[in-house]
């Protein structure tokens, strides 16, 4: 893990950041517990957004949107707190099985919230994404399926699931990159500038110019935040064995 540091300059010591990456494991775990005992009720409520017209001026042309969140910070709450909002919204988890929850908590009542397929069943994704207003929430920096996006973060290879980018490629759906951060106790929502998908017709290639647009984003935040991007790393590393194709690809 500590390759991935080298010749980058962080905001804090390392010592530090390794404390605080361990901090926020053990948030992250205490939190878990307190939303599953405090019932479905509670599903993202506890997400400070302060504005979501990003989010509406894709909307209005429209189409649906593609809100993509690396699958570190506080990103699981990110879908049930826009459906809490009035937005109809579908999850799109693209995590190993191995870093998905056993258990799955259903959304609060009244939510409009559906998790969507990440595997085979093609047809109700397309679907739910071809639906006025939909917004389908995913991770961008995960991967399950059979095809990859190739692109570099950190300065090294990288590979991602292309699911997110294929399927806002065709149905020409706007990406607003999100990042749920996890600070003094409160989640808060931070919304970068979207991306419009590349349609060139160069088939892989413009998935890996999608995909590599976005890995600049993610790379911006891993460099602001690199405790919470540790603390990813921690959990997926422990997993790496299982893992269907590593996220960096000279992995040794």
């Amino acid at each position: 893990m500590h390759r991935c540091w080298d010749g980058n300059s962080l905001p804090i010591t390392r010592t530090a950041l390794v404390d605080e990456a361990r901090l926020l494991l053990l948030l992250e775990a205490a939190n878990a517990r307190a939303a599953a005992c405090a019932g479905p009720v509670a599903t993202g409520r506890y997400l400070q957004v302060s504005s979501l017209r990003p989010l509406e001026e894709l909307l209005s042309k429209g189409r649906g949107v593609m809100v993509l969140s690396p699958s570190f910070g506080a990103w699981p709450v990110i879908a049930p707190a826009l459906a809490r909002r009035g937005y109809r919204v579908g999850l799109l988890d693209l995590r190993p099985a191995t870093r998905r929850s056993e258990v799955v908590s259903p959304p609060g009542p009244g939510l409009d919230l559906v998790r969507l397929p990440s595997r085979g069943y093609a047809r109700d994704l397309i679907r739910f994404a071809s639906q006025p207003r939909a917004v389908v929430v995913a991770v961008g920096d995960e991967g399950c399926g059979p095809r990859w996006a190739r692109g570099s973060l950190l300065g090294r290879s990288v590979a991602v699931g292309s699911t997110p980018f294929e399927l806002a490629r065709r149905q020409s759906l706007g990406i607003l990159p999100v990042f749920a951060l996890h600070e003094s106790g409160v989640n808060r929502l931070l919304v970068e500038r979207s991306i419009v998908p590349t349609n060139s017709g160069g088939g892989d290639a413009d998935l890996d110019a999608t995909a590599s647009r976005w890995l600049k984003v993610v790379e911006r935040l891993v460099r602001r935040y690199p405790a919470h991007y540790l603390a990813f790393l921690f959990t997926r590393y422990r997993q790496r064995t299982q893992d269907p194709v590593p996220l960096f690809g000279d992995e040794d």
